[in-house]
């Protein structure tokens, strides 16, 4: 005895299961790649950006930089002989801050062109004027403001994260080093308290 299911041929049929937007988001990173790869951007320009203002207020300024803006030219193992600190922790800056900003902006591919008028935009040259270099700075500052603006929220999410570890690895270098001293017996009785009560936390984070 046929019955009303028998029209249909079970062999030719396939379920497909059907799952809901928020079932595949994902929970931990809700942002999109645009978003996130922005903020990731973002960050390293800001950092470029307090490295280079850091150096500045501590006298150093490329626009006069003669002697290492001639050392530059240098092949690389004489180069990184004769260059200072300050010329090299300056370059690398430079470098982060201007690869983040063409990366979403010309893909994986940067080409010569695009280098120099980034060079030529928002960084100092030998014999910029004040004014002109304030100008370069700000643009360094809007470059960071656009890839913040773009990011969002997920710039949010990443600065806290980042700080998180920053704040997390300079409490255990403090707390190796004291505890060298405290192996050392280096440490006055008030340090020393100090240090224990430091490592009995230590200890609870750690379980």
């Amino acid at each position: 005895m046929s019955n009303i299911f028998d029209q249909f041929d079970a062999s030719e049929t396939t379920l497909t299961p059907i799952v809901s937007d928020p079932l595949t988001e994902d929970i931990k990173n809700p942002f999109t790649e645009t978003q996130n790869k922005a903020a990731s951007f973002a960050y390293r320009q800001l950092k470029a950006i307090e490295e280079t203002d850091a150096l500045i207020a501590g006298g150093y300024n490329p626009s006069t930089d003669i002697l290492n803006y001639i050392a530059s030219g240098l092949p690389d193992i004489f180069e990184g002989l004769v260059t200072t600190s300050e010329y090299k922790q300056w370059q690398r800056a430079v470098t982060d801050l201007s690869t983040a900003q063409l990366r979403p902006e010309t893909g994986a591919v940067i080409n010569d062109t695009e280098i120099v008028w980034i060079d030529e935009t928002m960084w100092d040259k030998i014999w910029d004027g004040e004014e002109v270099r304030k100008d370069k700075r700000e643009a360094r500052y809007r470059a960071y403001m656009g890839n913040k603006t773009v990011a969002g929220k997920a710039y949010d999410r990443l600065a806290k994260e980042m700080e998180a570890g920053d704040q997390e690895k300079i409490q255990n270098d403090s707390y190796n080093a004291l505890s060298e001293m405290y192996n050392d017996n280096k440490l006055n009785e008030e340090q020393e308290l100090k240090y224990l009560e430091l490592q009995k936390l230590q200890k609870l984070g750690e379980q």
